[in-house]
């Protein structure tokens, strides 16, 4: 039962409200009876020198005790009076027994009754009579006067119950309010677990819909901040999830196709040069053809490879301080060939050389070779590369700039993504779609960043940025141009 948030929060609701309640009906009820307790002590003091300035009066007229105690006690109604001369003796007596005899007083009440007379000062006692009355009393104890001269002292006594409303009583007359308080509190509370925790149900909701594949769910926006901040982050989620599940398909879809190709043609050649479509004279022709084309598919599975273990983090760093100068020549000797086959030129333009890196060596080989590779295939006969760089402050800026074909602007935002290809069917062979994924994803990994700049028919430019390496000091080349005719 109490595994639930919902039911956690309402009772720890209710608790602190009935709790809040109890502590405010017990100060409140206190409060109360202190006020009341107060007042009615007041009262009976006024009570009190009332009956004192009362006796004095109809002392002076000489009337018999029984009508001047019948005139007194009518002022004092709940009331038992003593009337203590200075001698000690009880001249008037209501209360006790019924005989109004002078009698002898404890020698407790003569003691209150000295103090009155010699200070002149009204007194109250709470608890003094008790055992005499038989019953809790509070004692309010007055000069008694005759003219200006104090002949005694005036007792007045009132049962402790009617001057103080009892707990029970105070009680009963909150017991409204606190129903109404306790009614409204546990509505409130109910009301707001339910504005708590629907966000929190929804929530929940969604994540069983979005785990069965449905990525149309949305959590709505919220009055409270942080549950606010938790939808937004669960719609954000969602989003990424949805981008990378079409990502997924796209991934899926294009690896099919890649594999599709090549497969599908080395099936063909092979099945003709089988049964005798493809002449005998021209297999080897063919049989180079489905070279290629196994040669195309370990390309693809090297890159796929590559790129998996780059994003898994399978492939960790080893960075070291090298000259990234003497690594561009290792690359380019390489590619000498194909630049050679094209009749292509290569321009370098190092601010630097030697021009010494912090980063792992092997990793970006790779990216240079990739980018390098990638400007001779969209590069025509004769056409050119340059390759330059740039430092400032502690970032080297290098870039691989060709004069091919260039890029659509439509498709320049989407060039490092996995497969992309501006020939839509992927029928050039120029290409598995993932070098520059690969190398995007090395750069990432070195906190670096790369972007590409191009028009239309005037060719491609792809920079990217290195950490500066505190090794050798480098020295300024004293040429700042370098040109190569393959």
């Amino acid at each position: 039962m109490f595994h639930r948030l919902f039911t956690r929060l309402f009772f720890t609701c209710m608790l602190v409200l009935i709790a809040a309640i109890g502590v405010f009906g017990l100060v409140l009820g206190n409060t109360l009876s202190i006020s009341q307790y107060g007042g009615a002590v007041q009262q009976m003091i006024g009570d009190a020198k009332a009956i004192s300035a009362n006796y004095g009066y109809l002392l002076g007229r000489q009337i018999t005790t029984e009508v001047m105690r019948d005139s007194i006690v009518n002022a004092a109604e709940n009331s038992a009076l003593w009337f203590v001369s200075r001698t000690g003796l009880n001249i008037a007596l209501n209360g006790l027994p019924e005989d109004s005899s002078e009698t002898n007083v404890s020698e407790e009440t003569r003691e209150y009754m000295r103090q009155v007379v010699d200070s002149g000062e009204t007194m109250v006692l709470e608890g003094t009579y008790d055992r005499e009355f038989g019953l809790p009393i509070v004692t309010v104890v007055t000069p008694l006067k005759d003219g200006d001269e104090i002949v005694g002292a005036l007792f007045l006594h009132r049962n402790l119950s009617l001057v103080r409303l009892s707990w029970a009583r105070l009680m009963l007359l909150q017991y409204p309010a606190i129903f109404i308080a306790v009614g409204v509190g546990l509505l409130m509370s109910y009301a707001m677990t339910v504005h708590i925790t629907k966000p929190l149900t929804d929530m929940s909701q969604a994540a069983v819909q979005l785990s069965q594949g449905d990525m149309s769910v949305r959590l709505e926006e919220n009055s409270l901040v942080e549950i606010n901040e938790l939808a937004t982050a669960f719609n954000s989620m969602v989003e990424s999830l949805s981008g990378m599940e079409e990502m997924r398909r796209a991934f899926v879809a294009n690896v099919s196709h890649e594999l599709r190709s090549p497969i599908t043609s080395i099936a063909g050649y092979l099945q003709g040069m089988l049964d005798g479509t493809i002449p005998e004279s021209e297999h080897r022709k063919y049989m180079q053809v489905v070279y290629d084309e196994t040669q195309r598919l370990s390309r693809l599975i090297r890159d796929l490879l590559d790129l998996s273990r780059i994003e898994s983090g399978s492939v960790p760093l080893n960075e070291t301080d090298f000259d990234v100068c003497e690594l561009l020549r290792q690359v380019l000797i390489k590619f000498e060939g194909r630049l050679e086959s094209k009749n292509m030129d290569l321009e370098l333009q190092l601010a630097y050389d030697p021009l010494y890196v912090h980063a792992d060596a092997d990793r970006i080989e790779q990216v240079i070779s990739n980018l390098i590779d990638n400007a001779i295939k969209f590069c025509g006969q004769y056409g050119k590369i340059t390759i330059g760089s740039s430092v400032q402050g502690e970032t080297l800026t290098m870039f691989v700039q060709d004069d091919g074909a260039g890029i659509k602007e439509a498709d320049l935002p989407h060039v490092f993504e996995r497969f992309y290809k501006a020939d839509k069917a992927h029928t050039s062979g120029l290409g598995t779609g993932l070098g520059l994924s690969i190398v995007k994803k090395i750069l990432e990994q070195h906190g670096q960043d790369i972007w590409v700049e191009s028009r239309e028919g005037e060719g491609a430019k792809f920079t990217f940025t290195l950490k500066v390496g505190r090794e050798p000091v480098r020295e300024e080349r004293e040429t700042g141009n370098e040109t190569k005719n393959a």
